[in-house]
């Protein structure tokens, strides 16, 4: 089976996508699914299978001078030996990492970090907070009709207001 995008290699990856009710099926070679935008699942491959398709073609005797893990070996297990292997393998994995995650900059989390507000958005939040907790003492005091302690929060709520 020839592949729909390019009409030339043999398709050896299978895309199914449910649109609006309707199943669509697209086969693309392996060249064509690595330049695919879309995550692409296929239950019946291993992960690693699925992961060659993006891996762009190099020798396969690449091997990291730091740890001594080779290429091939990445291909076959998914996984790198140590922070040069990165280096090392850049043109080999970047089309990879890529097509996985859309891009090749971490954008996301650390490990172990923990993400603090800072000190104007917390000071931001009390405040609101306070307003909030000062409007429903001011309805109980009117529904109670204590209308001195309503006065007293109308005017504390009129200077939260007034130093936003």
């Amino acid at each position: 089976m020839l592949c729909d995008n390019c009409l030339k290699n043999n398709a050896t990856v299978h895309m199914t996508t449910f649109v609006n009710g309707q199943v669509k099926t697209v086969h693309l070679c392996a060249q064509c699914a690595s330049q695919k935008k879309t995550a692409v699942v296929m239950p019946w491959f291993s992960f690693n299978d699925f992961m060659s398709t993006f891996y762009a073609e190099t020798a396969d005797n690449q091997q990291c001078e730091v740890c001594g893990t080779t290429l091939e070996s990445f291909k076959k297990d998914g996984k790198l030996g140590c922070a040069n292997c990165y280096k090392v393998f850049e043109d080999s994995i970047l089309p990879a990492i890529k097509g996985i995650h859309m891009s090749v900059a971490h954008t996301g989390k650390h490990p172990g970090e923990r993400v603090e507000p800072n000190k104007k958005e917390r000071e931001e939040d009390d405040r609101q907070s306070l307003k909030e907790r000062l409007k429903t003492a001011l309805k109980e005091a009117v529904a109670v009709e204590n209308f001195e302690e309503a006065a007293r929060l109308r005017d504390e709520i009129a200077l939260l207001e007034k130093g936003e």
